[in-house]
């Protein structure tokens, strides 16, 4: 009756609306943050390079703190409600204080602000993840569910993907556009969820100390567990180093000034092609062997990325069409890993339902915070400078090697670890939850 009163028309559709938002959020922040930080703000790449790292450091404590303590909630407002408030809250300052910097901004408040902005979307993420997680408890249900919230999520990039790639003369940069409209859009679709989603009680018992590291704890709870963590690190080095580099790599690598938001809303298209594609192959193909299949399509990706041809969108747009097509699969597929996990481990989605959404996004956030401090540490190491003027002698070496060659070495070791046959499903786990559209759907 609950799941049936959570799927029945408005309610899956509130439940889904948020990823409209964070769409917008993750772009800005993987794409468009480094540019506006290099360009709007003339800041030194250097110091650009440890604001991304540390914007990407940020987010770890927040989900450790909101998968451990993201449970208990409060015994008036609710579960949930309390930490979505909160992140929301965080999250408008601190695009008021990212937006507000003149032309010779501080450091400091850079800094604060961009802490601001990712902690408020950390709180805010894994609290929606963990609604979602405990708003059905069967297969059909949850696919709904998830389903739905990732064909949100993609149409929500696609219309930020147009908005980076309108470039009105009158407007400011994509990554100022972009966050306004993210802005509001939280503030609406935020409140909307915490008015009409029903929450559940807190749970039982007081929030400890020791539970802080709860979340942490899933990562080595087995062997299989350990090395589903390293996957999850290595696609989140992989996703930061790849969506991190692209504007440089058109604009500076490929000499394609401007051509970088259109790039982005072709990738983000095909993103979506590449997803609904996804769930209806894996109907035949286990989670295992879409992993690896995309894998071997992201190392032919990144060997070929150096040898792109300077000056030619047919080239880019070659290239594009088929990164965005593997972009979102491999970690849809490691979603899919971990929910058989659970499933088959038998614990109750509402149970600790944030601590097991935290938990796994821990390795990825990490591993992505220092991937992308490593890819500017290659630029400076190469003498790339965004703020120089485009010349023969940054063409391709770092601003094209350097992502190509990360990128293949993770594939590598991903592929490595993936044929170690660690990951087998666990005993118990039915081969319709393998093998299923609406299991495939549900870990999206």
């Amino acid at each position: 009756m609950a799941d049936r009163e959570i799927l029945s028309g408005t309610r899956l559709v509130v439940l889904s609306l948020p990823s409209l938002a964070f769409a917008g959020y993750d772009l800005a922040r993987r794409v468009f943050l480094a540019p506006y930080l290099s360009g709007e703000l003339a800041l030194q790449v250097g110091v650009v390079g440890w604001l991304v790292l540390l914007a990407n450091f940020a987010s770890i404590p927040a989900e450790l703190l909101a998968g451990s303590m993201g449970d208990h909630g409060s015994d008036r407002i609710g579960r949930r409600r309390l930490w979505m408030i909160l992140g929301t809250a965080l999250v408008l300052i601190g695009t008021a204080g990212l937006l507000r910097q003149g032309t010779a901004p501080s450091i400091t408040s850079v800094a604060v602000a961009l802490v601001a902005l990712v902690v408020g979307w950390a709180l805010c993420n894994v609290t929606h993840g963990a609604w979602a997680l405990e708003a059905a408890h069967d297969n059909r249900s949850r696919g709904r569910i998830f389903g739905t919230r990732t064909l949100f999520g993609i149409a929500g990039g696609i219309c930020f993907s147009a908005i980076g790639a309108l470039q009105v003369a009158s407007w400011p940069s994509p990554f100022t556009v972009i966050m306004i409209t993210v802005a509001f859009g939280a503030l609406v679709l935020h409140a909307t969820l915490v008015t009409l989603l029903p929450d559940q009680a807190p749970a039982p018992g007081r929030w400890r100390l020791a539970s802080l590291l709860d979340p942490l704890w899933l990562l080595f709870a087995s062997s299989g567990n350990r090395r589903l963590a390293a996957l999850f690190a290595l696609n989140g080095a992989h996703a930061a180093i790849t969506t991190t580099g692209y504007f440089y790599m058109v604009d500076n690598g490929l000499g394609l000034h401007g051509w970088a938001p259109t790039g982005i809303l072709v990738q983000t298209i095909c993103a979506a092609i590449g997803i609904l594609a996804a769930i209806r192959i894996g109907a035949s193909l286990s989670a295992h062997a879409l992993l690896r299949l995309t894998l071997w399509a992201n190392l032919g990706l990144a060997l070929a990325l150096p040898l792109l041809p300077a000056g030619s969108p047919v080239a880019l747009i070659l290239w594009t069409v088929p990164y965005g097509l593997t972009s979102a699969i491999d970690f849809m597929a490691l979603r899919m890993l971990l929910g058989a996990r659970l499933d088959a481990g038998g614990s109750p989605s509402g149970k600790r339902a944030a601590a097991h959404y935290a938990g796994f996004h821990l390795p990825f956030n990490l591993c992505g915070a220092v991937a992308s401090g490593l890819l500017f540490a290659g630029y400076r190491t190469l003498g790339f400078d965004p703020r120089a003027a485009l010349g023969p002698e940054q063409t391709f070496a770092p601003v094209l090697l350097v992502p190509g060659a990360a990128a293949a070495l993770i594939t590598l070791v991903s592929l490595r670890i993936l044929a170690d046959s660690s990951l087998d499903e666990p005993a118990g786990i039915s081969s319709a939850m393998r093998t299923t559209p609406e299991a495939l759907t549900e870990q999206v």
